[in-house]
């Protein structure tokens, strides 16, 4: 369980990376480009060509973090499958020797 417990933090820490990353860049290059001394034109270029740029990372990240998501997702999926399938095997044999002791009991 401390292992599903890391991994989701792990998941957390890194969409929180990925985000923070994302940001800073945005920021970085907002105040880069409206600080820099240019007409209002190329200003408006330049902010739409890297506003594109930008989208498109975010939207790159945000697919693998999907697909990442979904690949943990199903590996769970798996692990409490047969952890359910281990369960059921131990109530089946936990019943069946019960029964066995109280059949045994009523024939003493």
């Amino acid at each position: 369980m401390c292992t599903d417990e890391h991994g989701d933090a792990t998941g957390r820490n890194l969409g929180v990376l990925i985000t923070g990353f994302i940001l800073g860049a945005l920021t970085g290059t907002a105040l880069g480009l409206f600080f820099a001394p240019k007409s209002g034109r190329e200003l408006r270029q330049e902010v739409k060509e890297k506003g594109g740029e930008y989208y498109g990372l975010a939207k790159e990240k945000l697919a693998e973090a999907y697909e990442a998501g979904k690949q943990k997702g199903a590996e769970l999926k798996e692990k409490v499958t047969a952890t359910a399938a281990k369960v059921k095997d131990s109530v089946d044999t936990g019943v069946k020797k019960a029964k066995q002791a109280l059949k045994k009991e009523s024939e003493e």
